[in-house]
């Protein structure tokens, strides 16, 4: 057991963790940077998310390397709640249930492209709305579960 939690104090993600502690960022500053990084890490759109988590943690003064280094982290979570959010948004909105089986969108694009794409767009619409219903909720729970984290690493004296 011992081996494991010296291992775990030797990681890379503590010892970064532990630097950036001593550099003088704030608890508070330190989790709403990790909040903000998860949280838009997980919006359903892909693309230009970086710039965004970038200007934002610029305007916030953040750590805006830390907060783009959990926005990478959590970018698995983006492809895995992808349908989720479009499927949550159309619940929320009354917005018709979007086909993604490959056979449907063959067959859906041959038929009727306009249509579709236009389908296409509600729907992602919807997932944004479901991602900021969602986020909000999600990102205060972070930002006090890492804050509770963040000030019990601060407490404990350095290795």
């Amino acid at each position: 057991m011992m081996r494991i939690l010296d291992k775990i104090k030797q990681s890379r993600a503590v010892v970064l963790l532990r630097k950036l502690l001593r550099q003088g960022m704030s608890a508070q500053k330190l989790a709403l940077t990790i909040s903000l990084g998860v949280v838009l890490g997980i919006i359903p759109v892909f693309g230009f998310i970086t710039a965004v988590c970038a200007a934002i943690a610029a305007w916030w003064r953040l750590n805006i390397p830390l907060a783009i280094a959990v926005l990478y982290a959590a970018m698995p979570l983006q492809i895995i709640l992808f349908v989720p959010f479009i499927r949550l948004g159309e619940w929320l909105f009354s917005i018709g249930k979007l086909e993604i089986a490959p056979e449907k969108i063959v067959e859906n694009i041959q038929l009727a492209p306009l249509s579709y794409m236009n389908q296409i767009w509600y729907s992602i619409i919807g997932a944004l709305g479901a991602w900021a219903i969602v986020s909000v909720l999600l990102g205060v729970l972070l930002y006090l579960l890492f804050f509770m984290i963040i000030v019990r690493f601060k407490k404990k004296k350095p290795l």
